[in-house]
């Protein structure tokens, strides 16, 4: 575990550096908003200027969420981008053209428009049957893996221009390669050919961590010294989502009777995963080929340099646990790896928003 001192340490390190510009998809609720909180007052205390665009649905919470920025970060620029619904990529699509008009428009500090940090926290995991958008996607596929990696594509000219390099920090199932009963289909990454067949709370997990893995990967290839994208689970942590009125009985049940001992217990609280999500933005997860291997000077003593998902220390896309730790999961990909799995599901994904983003319909 990297100790939470050293965690605070960095984050205070990261904010001193240069004004930042960031973009938190999901952030009016939850480990979004938590991690949002934690660089407002990072930057309130030792920050050099801070500008968010909070991207969400529920104006309200967004006022109430940005009245606190500004109350820990009174120089801090917090702009709400509202959107319908992020379970169409066209919304998506929308969403990042008016983010890109707002930062070209008005570059912080007058300088290069970019974006520094993208965290997106978007999507919950659906139990039950497969529900399929207009768009032909299933919703929970939708929000947790399509619309977060067209952010990163659409918002990609911003993200290289960042001196950092830019963070991506994606916030889901890090590491949950595997569970009793789950399945990985290659022949349906979309869970849509055969929806009752395989779509299932488990397959979905499965598929968004192999997928977002695999495309983290190739987009840190493709990108050396420039994009840093981390894949965090975020561990036990009680939001407002688990009140969920979708979830099935027996969930409600098990946190109603389990929940009070698992907050006094396991849980972790809400300002400490803010502040250790905001840590994946800082130089332990460095840029492939973007820094110097070794270990690095944050502050508060030495932080090695993460290992990369693809087992390439500083290997530009990490899969974290919550902690702070990289998992161990390069043994899951070496089959899959073998039998071309980056180069499907990168091919797959370029399918659908090809499809979608001609205002067609995805037929798996």
């Amino acid at each position: 575990m990297v100790q939470l001192s050293a965690v605070e340490s960095a984050n205070i390190t990261l904010v001193q550096l240069r004004p930042l510009v960031a973009v938190f998809v999901g952030a009016t609720s939850g480990i979004g908003e938590y991690t949002l909180l934690a660089l407002a007052r990072a930057h309130g205390e030792n920050g050099k200027g801070l500008r968010v665009y909070l991207v969400g649905r529920n104006a309200t919470s967004a006022k109430s969420i940005i009245a606190e920025c500004q109350r820990l970060c009174p120089s801090g620029d917090f702009r709400f981008v509202q959107v319908d619904t992020l379970t169409l990529l066209r919304d998506t699509d929308e969403c990042c053209k008016r983010i890109t008009k707002m930062e070209t428009a008005d570059p912080f500090g007058g300088g290069e428009p970019r974006i520094d940090i993208l965290c997106m926290s978007q999507g919950f995991v659906r139990f039950g049957a497969a529900e399929i958008t207009p768009e032909g996607l299933e919703v929970s596929m939708s929000l947790l893996y399509y619309s977060r990696m067209r952010f990163i594509l659409k918002l990609l000219p911003l993200l290289l221009i960042s001196p950092l390099p830019s963070h991506i920090l994606s916030i889901f199932g890090a590491g949950l390669e595997k569970g009793p009963g789950a399945h990985l289909h290659p022949t349906d990454l979309s869970l849509t050919k055969n929806p009752a067949a395989h779509y299932g709370f488990l397959n979905l997990r499965v598929h968004v961590v192999h997928m977002t893995t695999i495309f983290f990967e190739h987009l840190a290839q493709q990108n050396p010294g420039r994009l840093s994208l981390v894949h965090v689970y975020p561990g036990l942590v009680f939001t407002p989502a688990i009140k969920n009125p979708s979830y099935p009985w027996w969930f409600k049940t098990a946190v109603f009777l389990l929940g009070p001992i698992a907050k006094r217990t396991i849980a972790i609280k809400p300002e400490e995963i803010g502040k250790r999500v905001l840590f994946l933005a800082t130089p332990r997860f460095p840029a492939r080929q973007g820094a110097e291997i070794g270990s690095k000077q944050t502050g508060g003593g030495e932080v090695a340099v993460a290992m990369g998902s693809d087992g390439v220390k500083g290997g530009g896309a990490y899969s974290v646990n919550w902690d702070g730790e990289t998992n161990d999961i390069e043994r899951s990909y070496v089959k899959l790896r073998e039998q071309g799995f980056e180069r499907q599901v990168w091919e797959h994904t370029m399918k659908v928003f090809e499809v979608v983003g001609s205002g067609k319909r995805f037929e798996a």
